[in-house]
């Protein structure tokens, strides 16, 4: 492996990938315009440091040289910001029409259009607001962790060429950025209807009171824990859209996800109060089925929900595995 592939690696690896053959193929261009047909080792490495350290040229690439997000993960950071404005949006759109919906007979002033048209917009911030700053900081601190040797380098000394790390002699399996991000709106999604409108959660009677599935002082007590969960899911999905392809990290990153999620839905559902009672009687009437025991109704429930979680998690675990450890394609750094 020669001094320039190391090179043209260590530069584009900081770039978007749809982006990095270009580049790849314009840096070699250059190089070879700067070897001026001397191909020695020694005229290779004198124009490879005089080119400078690969990743200040990588932060030159992008145009920026005083950032929070760095070039190696802004576009995976504004990938991300997108998909919470959409969540943000969608779910302020579903909070207004259900409250619209519901409560259609209440609103007969203008007062009360504008507490609900209200209700949506707190919705659409409060989304922004809190996921938002959490994802901000997630990418602060994987950026300053996973590039402060090159800066500190960088700073410290000049560029050499015996400093250049060897390129992975494979890469894994690509991850998909349309499952990512599905999963980031999954994640959003479900966090903050089980934990701030859980109240929407219901059935619902022309006349009547909604009648909640969840028992909302239940759902108070694991909010904390609900909280970290669904923020280590949403750093394993960041860092999956940041590296692209799977490795041994996200293998088991991913698997310890799983293992989290499944841990804090047993729990939760365990306890014995989180589902309202009266809710399983309005759905046995609904569906017919009159004359089974309520408490058996929803032991059964809790149950079947455990057990296809778990059979889940296991598949999610095995694959998230098989794709971190397995070896693929070679990486192509723009050759002809």
């Amino acid at each position: 492996m020669n001094h320039i592939d190391k090179y043209v690696y260590g530069v584009v690896k900081y770039l978007p990938e749809k982006e990095r053959e270009e580049i790849a193929k314009e840096l070699r261009a250059n190089i070879e315009d700067m070897l001026e047909g001397d191909h020695s080792e020694e005229n290779i490495v004198h124009v490879l440091e005089e080119m400078g350290s690969p990743y200040d040229l990588a932060v030159s690439y992008m145009g920026k040289d005083n950032y929070i997000i760095g070039p190696r993960v802004y576009h995976a950071y504004i990938e991300v910001m997108k998909v919470i404005m959409v969540v943000a949006l969608v779910l302020g759109i579903i909070v207004f029409a259900i409250d619209l919906a519901t409560q259609g007979e209440e609103i007969n002033s203008l007062g009360n259009v504008i507490s609900v048209i209200a209700g949506g917009f707190g919705t659409i911030f409060s989304v922004l607001l809190g996921f938002a700053f959490w994802v901000t900081l997630f990418f602060i601190i994987i950026e300053r962790t996973d590039s402060i040797d090159e800066i500190r380098s960088s700073i410290d000394k000049p560029f050499k060429v015996s400093s250049l790390k060897d390129i992975p002699a494979v890469s894994r399996k690509k991850i998909s950025k349309v499952e990512m991000i599905i999963t980031l709106v999954f994640t959003i999604f479900s966090i903050y209807i089980f934990l701030f409108r859980n109240d929407l959660i219901a059935i619902y009677r022309s006349g009547q009171e909604p009648v909640r599935a969840f028992n909302a002082d239940a759902v108070s007590r694991y909010m904390f824990i609900i909280l970290l969960a669904g923020a280590f899911s949403i750093f394993v999905s960041t860092l999956k859209l940041i590296y692209g392809r799977w490795n041994e990290l996200l293998g088991i990153l991913s698997s310890v996800d799983a293992l989290i999620s499944l841990g804090v839905m047993a729990l939760i559902l365990l306890s014995g109060d989180i589902i309202n009672p009266e809710f399983i009687d309005d759905l046995n009437q609904i569906i017919g089925d009159v004359g089974v025991n309520r408490l058996t109704s929803i032991d059964a429930l809790i149950s079947g929900l455990i057990a296809f979680v778990c059979v889940m998690t296991l598949i999610e675990i095995g694959t998230s595995l098989y794709n971190g450890f397995r070896k693929d394609d070679s990486i192509r750094l723009g050759r002809k």
